[in-house]
């Protein structure tokens, strides 16, 4: 197994009780919950700059029509 170079400990700022923990599991709420607020603020930043906060370009199948075949 390659443990990078030598003499080098990972993650050596934390504490030996915090780097023998195990991950958090993908289904902690928490995951979710700041998932959830990087959205948020990624929604509010749009809304500050006065970018469409929430769009998509939505055509119906006429307004595609209509584009590729247009009427003579």
């Amino acid at each position: 197994m390659m443990t990078g170079r030598p003499g080098r400990v990972p993650l050596k700022f934390l504490q030996d009780e915090a780097r023998s923990l195990p991950p958090p599991k993908l289904t902690d709420p928490r995951l979710l919950y700041i998932g959830f607020l990087g959205y948020c603020a990624g929604l509010f930043d749009n809304a500050l700059r006065r970018r469409p906060v929430m769009s998509a370009d939505k055509k119906t199948y006429a307004e595609i029509h209509e584009e590729f075949y247009p009427v003579r």
